[in-house]
């Protein structure tokens, strides 16, 4: 029963988050809704540590619960992923609920974030492939929403109908790929498919629809022109889920599909090439819309996202490709320490745009000075993001450029190409970070004479993200406690290398 609680908690949070705030039209009774919210996640991830601490002592490395004909487990990744879910929401929500004070409808806007979360939770528990799309349509639609929340601005809108009918794109051709799964199996079940072969020209055709499907909600390359405009437009709390943890659910799920064809080893390579790419036009795009004349700062960090999930997938898949534990190792970790260091970067930018109602980087100079600790805990998550030791970020990183150069020994020249466009891409990012930080520490000017500090609610997640992403750098060994299970997870399903 352990195991469902995460998941129940998080659904009759929603109803509860609803019911209280739908009490009275009060200010009060709006950020009860909130409260409610906070306190179910935070239950949630109490009870999923309890569940980590099974998974990683248990012999077969995963626990089970039975309910009916059916059957949930929590593996390795799927508790990884619960805790990074979880714990992620929690400070979105302590944070949203001063944020989004002045925002109407908030009895549906907390219910929906927790409705999201149970979608990426649920996912990590299920055990058969359409129990996953399921949970993953869950996460998808609740996200949808909560992208135009703000449905009085028109960009929320388009950036909402953007994404909704690139998703639904994606998702119905998700959905052939697994037709073609169940009409050579006669099942989901992922224990019956794991192993099987499927021929060659089928296997092929089914992963590259399933790369198709959810490689839209991953943000790979092509397929991310949804992203810069809904994490730009979306509140900045839902831009941190977004960015943090939901496109990184993306490729998840678009894991667990592809595991079970054993023996389908061209699609780690194409996986390489894509994530080439999708870091490299991230990064790039990125640093041109901060030398544009009006630099966003959220699209900046909404294009980093595209290029940190480049990270993301290489790691994983250079890893998987040539039996290299760092990259998977790195490509893991840089799931949670980008969960934590982008979180913390989009919650820093809803604080400035909420006290001096711009976007505009230009307009943010001196920043620092009338903001000096949500600035400072900004200037902490992009040199993170940068690759800049002594961070979270430098750590993953570093793992994912020596998985390069370990490939050395398999592929040559082309394990020294892949790592040097690691630190390339590091360098890049450097260039559109540091001018952002030096424009927060420039002489003020105008309205940020009398920009006013943070309030202490939207300060205690911003602290807290900012102290993780200190010590993820100093101390790693803390969040691979988590990492290493998944690790030897994907090495057992890679014949142990």
């Amino acid at each position: 029963m352990l195991v469902l609680l995460p998941l129940l908690l998080l659904i009759i949070g929603a109803y509860i988050a609803y019911a209280a705030g739908r009490m009275g039209a009060s200010r009060d009774n709006k950020l009860l809704a909130g409260a409610t919210a906070s306190v179910f996640t935070a239950l949630a991830f109490i009870i999923a540590l309890l569940i980590a601490s099974d998974v990683w002592d248990s012999a077969t490395g995963s626990v089970e619960y039975t309910i009916g004909s059916g059957l949930l487990r929590v593996d390795a990744l799927g508790i990884f992923l619960i805790l990074v879910s979880t714990f992620l929401t929690l400070m979105v929500s302590i944070y949203s609920t001063r944020y989004m004070r002045d925002d109407s409808r908030l009895e549906h806007f907390f219910p929906l974030l927790l409705l999201m979360t149970a979608g990426i939770v649920g996912i990590g528990m299920a055990t058969d492939l359409f129990t996953i799309y399921i949970f993953y349509e869950l996460m998808c639609i609740a996200s949808y929403v909560l992208v135009v929340f703000r449905k009085e601005k028109w960009d929320a809108v388009e950036a909402g109908m953007k994404y909704v009918v690139l998703s639904a794109a994606g998702s119905a051709i998700a959905l052939f790929a697994m037709a073609l799964i169940y009409g050579q199996f006669g099942s989901f079940d992922i224990d019956v498919i794991m192993g099987e072969a499927i021929g060659g020209s089928m296997a092929m055709a089914t992963v590259i629809l399933l790369i198709v499907g959810f490689g839209v909600k991953a943000a790979i390359v092509p397929l991310h022109t949804w992203l810069p405009d809904a994490h730009s437009a979306a509140p900045s709390g839902i831009s941190a889920m977004l960015s943090g943890i939901v496109i990184q659910t993306g490729f998840i799920v678009l894991l667990k599909f592809i595991l079970v064809f054993e023996g389908v080893t061209a699609v780690w390579q194409v996986l390489i090439g894509l994530a080439i790419v999708t870091m490299t036009v991230g990064n790039i795009m990125a640093f041109v819309q901060f030398g544009s004349r009006r630099p966003d700062l959220k699209r900046i960090l909404a294009y980093s996202s595209i290029a940190q999930m480049g990270y993301i997938i290489l790691g994983v898949s250079v890893g998987m490709a040539y039996g290299i534990e760092a990259g998977i190792r790195g490509g893991i970790f840089h799931i949670m320490t980008h969960a934590f260091m982008k979180g913390l970067a989009f919650l820093c930018a809803g604080a400035f745009i909420m006290r001096i109602s711009t976007r505009n980087v230009k307009r943010m100079q001196g920043i620092g000075y009338a903001m000096p600790f949500t600035a400072f805990a900004f200037v902490i998550a992009a040199l993170s993001l940068s690759g800049a030791p002594p961070f979270s970020g430098f750590m993953s990183e570093w793992m994912i450029f020596k998985a390069g150069v370990d490939a050395v020994v398999d592929i040559g020249w082309i394990g020294i190409l892949i790592a040097l466009i690691v630190l390339i891409n590091s360098v890049i990012s450097l260039g559109y970070y540091l001018p952002i930080i030096r424009t927060f520490y420039l002489k003020p000017k105008g309205r940020l004479l009398g920009a006013k500090r943070a309030p202490t609610a939207m300060l205690i997640p911003i602290v807290i993200l900012a102290t993780i992403t200190l010590i993820l750098g100093i101390w790693p060994e803390l969040g691979l406690q988590a990492v290493e299970p998944v690790v030897d997870f994907f090495v057992s399903l890679g014949g142990g290398f």
